[in-house]
């Protein structure tokens, strides 16, 4: 009788313990399935769903008793919380409320003890890092473009206020330049009018020398030979014609003369 009770007392005791058991629970990320491995006491995990947005899990649950108790284990190169080389916390919400944990790990899991009460129907595990998709990453991703765009742009700006001042430099020289040239045009231009204007007059400047201009040379170019001989001649005939003249005004006085005797 005795014995009947034992067995009877140690069957209600199995009976009243509850029954932890390991399971997996699988989700799909971009056509990739990653086992999730779990202890339920009382807990059952349906399934799990990949929150990217939120960088979370998403667990349907079933609590088959008053309370259940539940251990997740997760894998560091699946899902993580971590600020840049530094371990965080996660963020566990129970139908939206958030609840304490336990949590052990290693340097390549993570596992996550925690309670349920009945009629839980969802629960949601909150990282930084899911299956290498992470906020903060693409943050720091989108920080370092932003550093990178601005530094480009600084360079940019810099080349360009450097070009517009070679530029200006250039343009500077440039009227520097066409201002001497002009200078120089302008002293030539003078010193050319004061060398034309001491010619004397006949004469022009001419290859940096004044020189006879073209009506004095040829007036200094005139044959006078057949001129004077013309004088001559006319000068000749002139003395011939007195000396008729003569000649014949003297023979007539001298008939005259002979006539009043």
């Amino acid at each position: 009788m005795k014995l009947n009770i034992s067995y009877v007392t140690v069957l209600i005791a199995v009976i009243m313990i509850p029954s932890a058991f390991a399971d997996t629970v699988s989700t799909d990320i971009d056509s990739v399935i990653y086992d999730i491995e779990y202890t339920g006491n009382n807990v059952v995990l349906k399934s799990a769903n990949a929150d990217l947005d939120f960088i979370s899990l998403i667990f349907e649950t079933e609590v088959t008793g008053s309370e259940g108790d539940v251990s997740i284990t997760l894998q560091r190169d699946f899902f993580d919380a971590k600020i840049g080389y530094f371990d965080d916390d996660f963020f566990i919400l129970s139908d939206g409320d958030e609840i304490e944990f336990e949590e052990a790990k290693d340097d390549t899991s993570r596992t996550l003890s925690f309670s349920l009460s009945t009629g839980t129907e969802e629960i949601e595990i909150i990282g930084t890092i899911l299956a290498n998709n992470s906020f903060l990453i693409e943050q720091e991703q989108q920080a370092k473009n932003s550093a990178a765009q601005a530094q480009a742009d600084a360079e940019a700006a810099a080349q360009a206020q450097a070009n517009i001042a070679v530029q200006a430099q250039a343009d500077a020289e440039a009227v520097a330049q066409a201002q001497a040239d002009a200078d120089v045009k302008n002293a030539e231009e003078e010193k050319l009018e004061k060398l034309m204007n001491s010619c004397g007059d006949g004469t022009v400047f001419e290859n940096g020398e004044c020189v006879l201009s073209n009506m004095e040379k040829n007036a200094n170019n005139v044959n006078y030979g057949p001129l004077i001989y013309s004088v001559v001649i006319a000068m000749m005939i002139g003395i011939f014609i007195i000396l008729i003249l003569w000649g014949i005004g003297k023979k007539s006085h001298k008939t005259l003369s002979e006539d009043g005797s």
